[in-house]
């Protein structure tokens, strides 16, 4: 809960501006009477939270995230968070020589699996042919068929384990 200061003495042109910079700043709407129950400024802002919160709040959500993924990135890579913006390239960021390594380091920081790694497309289609060959081939010879579809598998697991490529370009792309 917010603390409570009345809203004593002030100038009703001021609280009007006020309200105009929150109605711009979170995209919603106060109708005539709405606030007439508010007397303190902490049910002033406990109103405009919950108002905030029954929006749609992806833009939020998505700021947040992105500033917790700079903060970890400035940390763990010693990159100034200041040149860190939305249409950072993540290759930059990433380089591929020691990329596996700083996604984990920057997971660890995070606390969770970032999933932006990804095998070559061409591994991927190559082991997915091997399966729907391995699937057909059980018609056939079900030995080879049998191996086949181990060999695809696995080599499709193994390609996600150690695959190097970025899942995505930069951050506006997520």
């Amino acid at each position: 809960m917010t603390t409570n200061y009345e809203l004593k003495n002030i100038d009703i042109e001021e609280i009007e501006n006020l309200l105009l910079k929150v109605e711009t700043s979170f995209n919603i709407k106060f109708v005539n009477s709405e606030l007439a129950h508010v007397t303190t400024f902490g049910q002033l802002c406990d109103y405009i939270t919950n108002k905030i919160q029954l929006d749609d709040s992806d833009n939020c959500t998505s700021q947040q995230a992105f500033y917790k993924i700079r903060d970890a990135i400035s940390s763990t890579l010693q990159i100034d968070k200041k040149t860190i913006s939305p249409n950072f390239l993540l290759a930059d960021i990433l380089p591929r020589q020691n990329r596996r390594l700083k996604t984990k380091k920057l997971e660890e920081f995070l606390g969770f699996k970032l999933n932006i790694l990804r095998p070559p497309h061409w591994v991927t289609v190559a082991f997915l042919i091997t399966l729907l060959v391995s699937i057909i081939e059980f018609f056939f010879n079900w030995k080879f068929g049998l191996s086949a579809l181990i060999i695809s598998i696995v080599g499709l697991w193994f390609a996600n384990k150690i695959g190097n490529e970025l899942d995505l370009q930069n951050w506006t792309n997520s």
